[in-house]
């Protein structure tokens, strides 16, 4: 099977050497935003956002695709549906950094860890009561897919009260109950900590809007991992600033770079990160057993 692979799926040469002996015919290429040559030859494509800036409709072969990200927001989708095209994501890969990286973010505003910082780079001593504890919290998880169900793993661990929502409802000791969507709004204002773990599509732009952010607490956190674009972000810099809510962690924005300007940089009750959460040690180990088991399924299949 004719395969191109782009820089974002990085291989060893031991893993290549299992690539190949699937019966692949792999090219190499270095640059996803260049133009592909002779693209009607690919069977198979991986890669992150190669279809970005390559118009998929030259790709005249192409039978099945697996893409490094856990989003498809940035994909054809209409054209992939209407082709047939076998689609993977890198379900999995990233859940567990994730994961660590919201509880991360939870207890940092919690323990109060950049006054602790502050204190010791002045050599202060200074004791700080009334820091918050996760244990006894409620905490919404909005999607239950496999990163929510990491997130709800490590604050169960904490002895937090798990809930989610979800279109598809799901059974899990993590979770205390999952609901379906429709009862997010009734959800909200009894959540400590909401933590946003869905794919951006149509319906879930701006979904956390003015009026749904109304509805959360003024002590809950709100931590979206997920794509900037589910919260409107206009709308929760107001709601910070008028003290509507008592802080967020923040990985993702409407627009990245985050803007130098923006008022998030400065404000102490929120963690302010650079799109970063997914990323760690074991991403390409782990997107290699992704991406052969998928193969090796596909191949199977089609045989």
């Amino acid at each position: 099977m004719k395969t191109l692979i782009t820089r974002a799926f990085k291989v060893t040469q031991q893993e290549k050497s299992l690539l190949d002996s699937l019966g692949l015919d792999i090219t190499f290429w270095s640059d996803e935003h260049a133009e592909v040559p002779d693209p009607e030859q690919y069977e198979a494509v991986i890669s992150y956002e190669l279809f970005k800036y390559n118009d998929i409709a030259r790709f005249t072969a192409l039978k099945y695709m697996q893409v490094t990200s856990a989003g498809l927001d940035h994909l054809p989708m209409a054209e992939i549906r209407r082709r047939g095209i076998v689609l993977n994501n890198a379900r999995g890969v990233y859940s567990v950094p994730m994961a660590e990286f919201a509880l991360c973010g939870v207890l940092q505003l919690y323990k109060q860890s950049r006054r602790f910082a502050a204190n010791q780079q002045a050599h202060r001593w200074e004791r700080l009561r009334g820091l918050q504890e996760i244990a006894g919290k409620q905490v919404l998880i909005v999607g239950v897919g496999s990163i929510g169900c990491e997130v709800a793993k490590r604050f169960a661990a904490f002895d937090a009260v798990v809930s989610g929502v979800d279109v598809v409802p799901i059974s899990s000791p993590y979770f205390h109950s999952v609901l379906p969507a429709a009862r997010l709004d009734e959800m909200l204002p009894q959540a400590d900590i909401v933590v946003i773990t869905l794919p951006l599509m149509a319906s879930t732009r701006h979904m956390f809007d003015a009026a749904r952010l109304a509805r959360f607490r003024e002590d809950a956190l709100l931590v979206n991992l997920a794509r900037g674009a589910i919260v409107d972000q206009a709308a929760l810099v107001a709601a910070l600033q008028a003290g509507r809510l008592g802080g967020a962690v923040l990985d993702v924005f409407e627009q990245e770079p985050l803007p130098q300007d923006d008022p998030l940089w400065d404000m102490p009750n929120v963690l302010v990160t650079p799109h970063n959460s997914f990323l760690s040690e074991s991403n390409n180990s782990s997107m290699f057993r992704v991406v052969l088991g998928n193969l090796q399924k596909y191949l199977q299949e089609n045989k």
